[in-house]
């Protein structure tokens, strides 16, 4: 059983917060829900790394001699995260890490934890999101344009390695199959999570395919808006049409509030809902546990191998025009 740190409300109650890449629009909503709930009497700091790991290596390291009670971390390279929790579990320091899931032998001690999606089960809600649009007829839909009985994809991927951009690539066209439907998949571009790089991604696989496509799996919301900012610059996507009407069907992961207006406006089909509120309130209670010297036996959320807060939605987690009202802002 999970034991919380003994006396660590008496250290003083300082919490540092480490983001990867403030630029990244999911992990800057959870990082604004986040912060913005910290309990009044604990101060607190924000680090953005900038993508760089050397960076936040150096960032935690700096703040471990000045009383920190806790360290929640937003890893830039999940595999440095071994070295990051043997320097902080030796100073006491529990450390929560969220959105990039470490390797299994960094979650050392008693006091490191993971909150995170259960990516698979994102890339498989992606395939039946679509499975339900294109339906059963699909060798007699309009979405099959060339009439080959095969779905014609590429895929953007947000980042060779990164757990769950690995999770939902192949989740979404291993379901998809699954579901009945033969697949093609002409290519897989990685467009590190970021709309920048999803347009450029999409202007390399359009040009090389162009309507030979019919469909794109995002591994998230950013990268499919930057395809649509690519693709509506060319005129191949219109704005003011229904999402049925445009050449081929987008759907990405997060349910940010960008993509929300994209799928309200036509432009993204669908997306599955990250939740940056679920995940942020179990890192919160996280937070509260160990810094109030809780017990576990009654930690509302599941833990996984005493260290594994998975979050894994079941009501209202894909996100179409059809369910938009239902969302919560």
């Amino acid at each position: 059983m999970l034991s919380p740190l003994s006396g660590c409300a008496k250290r003083g109650r300082k919490i540092a917060f480490f983001q990867y890449k403030g630029t990244d629009t999911f992990i800057s909503e959870m990082m604004e829900y986040m912060t913005a709930r910290v309990p009044s009497d604990v101060a607190f700091v924000v680090h953005d790394a900038g993508n760089s790991q050397s960076v936040q290596n150096q960032q935690i390291i700096d703040l471990i001699d000045d009383g920190y009670d806790l360290f929640v971390i937003n890893a830039v390279d999940r595999l440095a995260s071994r070295s990051l929790v043997e320097r902080c579990t030796k100073e006491g320091i529990p450390v929560i890490f969220f959105n990039r899931e470490p390797l299994e032998d960094a979650l050392i001690g008693y006091n490191t934890f993971y909150v995170g999606p259960n990516a698979a089960s994102q890339g498989e809600k992606q395939a039946e999101m679509v499975a339900e649009l294109f339906g059963k007829e699909y060798l007699k839909a309009d979405f099959d344009k060339n009439e080959d009985g095969a779905v014609q994809i590429v895929i953007l991927k947000g980042e060779q390695g990164h757990q769950d951009a690995e999770k939902r690539t192949d989740n979404c066209v291993s379901r998809l199959k699954e579901l009945g439907f033969n697949t093609d998949v002409l290519a897989t571009e990685a467009a590190d999570w970021n709309r920048r790089d999803g347009y450029d991604a999409m202007r390399r696989l359009y040009t090389q395919f162009g309507d030979n496509i019919e469909l794109v799996f995002s591994n998230n919301d950013d990268m499919a808006l930057g395809a649509i900012d690519y693709l509506l610059g060319e005129g191949v996507f219109l704005e003011g049409r229904s999402v049925e009407e445009q050449p081929f069907v987008i759907v990405g992961v997060d349910g940010t509030y960008v993509g929300l207006e994209a799928i309200r406006d036509g432009l993204l089909y669908g997306t599955v809902n990250n939740n940056h509120i679920v995940q942020s309130e179990a890192v919160l209670t996280l937070v509260d546990y160990i810094l109030n010297g809780k017990s576990f036996d009654d930690f509302p959320y599941e833990i996984t191998n005493n260290h594994y807060v998975y979050i894994d939605y079941s009501d209202g987690d894909i996100i179409t025009q059809a369910n938009m009202l239902i969302v919560p802002f």
